[in-house]
């Protein structure tokens, strides 16, 4: 059987250094410590299309310097707030109690006053509870559509979800 439909809440990190030191190998930036990366939290629907295949679509409020990416380092913590359709595909079907997936999608979000648009593509790992409560383990690299509004960035959630 294909999952019903869940409703979830999740925790969030956003890592804007890190993709500075793959594009650029005489960076030194690396990846952030905890501490340093931005954090914010995702209301989410998730959907069952197949037993293999879901459509997740994220609510995401984030905390960050926006203003930083398009005038220099401000210091300012400001929400940036995300719509994130995607789609989830699972080598194992929907009843597996650990399942690996690959997600990819398209976004697009308000940060202050301006609106960027990015492409989230990574993967992540499902915990199923009896097919009611499941467990979201994700990691993505975000393509920015927009360079002067946003960067790219790793993003990483972890969730639950329950079916209702």
């Amino acid at each position: 059987d294909k999952k019903g439909q869940l409703v979830g809440l999740h925790y969030n990190m956003s890592d804007f250094n890190s993709t500075k030191s793959v594009k650029d190998a005489a960076s030194s930036n690396g990846f952030s410590s905890l501490r340093n990366m931005s954090k914010g939290f995702s209301l989410s629907y998730w959907r069952g299309l197949t037993t293999k295949v879901d459509l997740a679509v994220k609510a995401n409020a984030l905390f960050h310097d926006y203003s930083g990416i398009y005038q220099g380092e401000t210091g300012k913590t400001e929400i940036g707030l995300e719509l994130e359709p995607t789609l989830n595909i699972r080598p194992f079907s929907d009843a597996a109690k650990l399942a690996p997936f690959l997600t990819a999608g398209v976004g697009i979000g308000l940060y202050n006053d301006k609106i960027g648009g990015f492409i989230p593509a990574g993967g992540g790992l499902q915990v199923n509870f009896d097919n009611l409560t499941y467990i979201f383990v994700q990691a993505q690299y975000k393509f920015t559509l927009t360079k002067d509004v946003l960067g790219d960035n790793l993003f990483y959630s972890i969730g639950f979800a329950q079916k209702f």
